[in-house]
């Protein structure tokens, strides 16, 4: 079961092509399922647009309000009246905003009233103010100036969400695989919404007795047993379960248990009870239940922006290194300067990764010669005095400058500064214990703590222990402490191989 069986129609790939084409429409679905507009940090820049309009027009249009001086850029001396409009706006904006989910249909309008509501009772709250300090007339004209100014900043920001989730889609955010665990109402029902999805990839249904669709057909890969092998196999990154808790408890328990040694997140219809008349809130969450292995929140976008940030950083100062390291390799031995691998990496999903090269050209095939020799224990393959490395290769890895290009792999949103080290295919498919794939539910890194703390002076058992408790225990903090630990790891060569 290493390949999936589906979408082996041309017929059937060109239609599903184009329904994600005529989704784009539908941006309300698109934001929904991303969560762009559910991020703090949209909620803060929404929260905070009437307070900016206000303190740019004191800023730039009448310093004297806001300023004792002539010039706009004087020393400020706000006044309490000005400190308790900047904190009214904020707190009303705050309130008629709001936090809460919308339903698909309505989100982007919602957020436009909430943005306009918003901006009309702040200008209703400031106007009284405004009187404090000019005539009636002139207080009309800022205040509806505030006004339209406020709520096009709002619509701005709302813009520019739009656009990000348009854009995560296909970049940002790539499209999740997505496993259906039963073929009856809730797994028809889930099927029929995530096929239609531009952010999901149906990949497979599972059941032991299929009673779905003709298209679930299309898509059925056999009974529940098939589990454990299609997760270790494929980059699942979603198992949605749709069995019923009442009848098939256990099935469902078993599902879970198999996730969670993977890491593998499980969703399970919120939809649990038949009804007559009442209906299942959307607006007061999702309508499935969701089992993450791992920590989500808006901690992961402050992530990616360092990772974005710090990479291409270092990747540029790092090039009079790499230009040099790269004529050293070329005037020593015959090959390419660069070194290119196929790695595992977030849920299993196979990427190019990047180094310079520290061996010979035929070291991949001299490897199967060396295989005795294995130092690391476990699948990992490591020797100390490895003969395929080259002179100016075991420099480069003692002083870990092979690793910069992977800086690039780290851009593209392949791996991440922290994280656990990618593995070869080779490696993979020599790991017998499944819990201990659960090492792939997070992006790979640069670094992580079995690098900081001795780099490969451990076991195969213990680098796995150091990372799943990366996993169970990361925070931003925890990064910053692994990249500042790796430093004199880096400077001093130890545990080099």
């Amino acid at each position: 079961m290493g390949n999936w069986t589906v979408d082996v129609n041309p017929r059937t790939i060109a239609a599903k092509e184009e329904k994600q084409k005529l989704d784009w429409t539908k941006p309300e679905q698109h934001l929904q399922e991303i969560g762009t507009l559910h991020t703090s940090i949209y909620r803060m820049v929404r929260n905070l647009a009437p307070a900016i309009v206000l303190s740019g027009y004191w800023f730039f249009k009448h310093p004297g309000l806001m300023f004792r001086g002539a010039d706009w850029w004087s020393v400020p001396r706000i006044s309490l009246l000005e400190i308790g409009m900047l904190v009214a706006v904020t707190v009303i904006s705050r309130v008629a905003t709001g936090h809460g989910q919308s339903s698909n249909d309505e989100l982007i309008h919602k957020e436009m009233a909430a943005s306009l509501l918003a901006s009309f009772l702040c200008a209703a709250v400031v106007y009284p103010c405004l009187l404090a300090k000019l005539d009636w007339e002139r207080a009309v004209r800022v205040d509806a100036g505030f006004f339209l100014a406020s709520s096009l900043l709002s619509l701005l920001f709302l813009a520019v969400a739009c656009f990000i989730g348009w854009v995560s889609i296909d970049t940002i955010v790539p499209r999740r695989e997505v496993l259906i665990i039963g073929s009856g109402r809730g797994g028809q029902a889930a099927f029929q919404e995530m096929i239609d999805s531009p952010v999901y990839n149906v990949v497979g249904v599972l059941d032991n007795d299929f009673v779905g669709t003709g298209p679930m057909r299309e898509h059925y890969l056999g009974g529940l047993e098939l589990l454990d092998t299609l997760l270790k196999e494929n980059p699942v990154s979603v198992v949605y379960c749709s069995l019923p808790v009442k009848s098939m408890y256990e099935p469902i328990q078993q599902v879970i248990e198999v996730c969670e040694r993977f890491g593998v997140e499980v969703r399970h219809s919120s939809h649990l009870f038949r009804t007559k008349i009442a209906k299942l809130d959307k607006n007061g969450g999702s309508h499935y239940s969701i089992l993450r292995m791992v920590k989500e929140d808006s901690n992961r976008y402050v992530k990616r922006a360092i990772d974005i940030f710090g990479a291409g950083t270092l990747l540029l100062l790092s090039l009079p290194v790499l230009i040099a390291a790269g004529i050293a390799i070329k005037l020593t031995s015959s090959g390419p300067i660069f070194f290119s691998q196929d790695r595992y990496g977030l849920h299993r999903r196979r990427f190019r990764m990047f180094k310079l090269r520290t061996m010979v050209i035929n070291a991949e095939v001299l490897q199967a010669q060396l295989e005795g020799q294995n130092e690391l224990g476990g699948p990992v393959f490591k020797i100390k005095q490895d003969p395929r490395v080259t002179k100016v290769g075991a420099f480069l890895r003692k002083t870990s400058i092979d690793e910069l290009p992977q800086f690039c792999n780290v851009l593209t949103g392949d791996m991440s500064l922290v994280g656990p080290r990618p593995l070869a295919v080779r490696d993979v498919l020599k790991i017998e214990d499944s819990a201990q794939l659960r090492r792939f539910s997070v992006l790979p890194g640069i670094t992580c703590i079995w690098q900081m703390s001795g780099r490969n002076n451990t076991d195969f058992a213990n680098w796995i222990r150091q990372d799943l408790e990366y996993i169970d225990s990361w925070s931003l903090w925890l990064d910053l402490k692994i990249l500042l630990g790796t430093i004199p790891a880096v400077l001093w060569g130890k545990g080099a191989m």
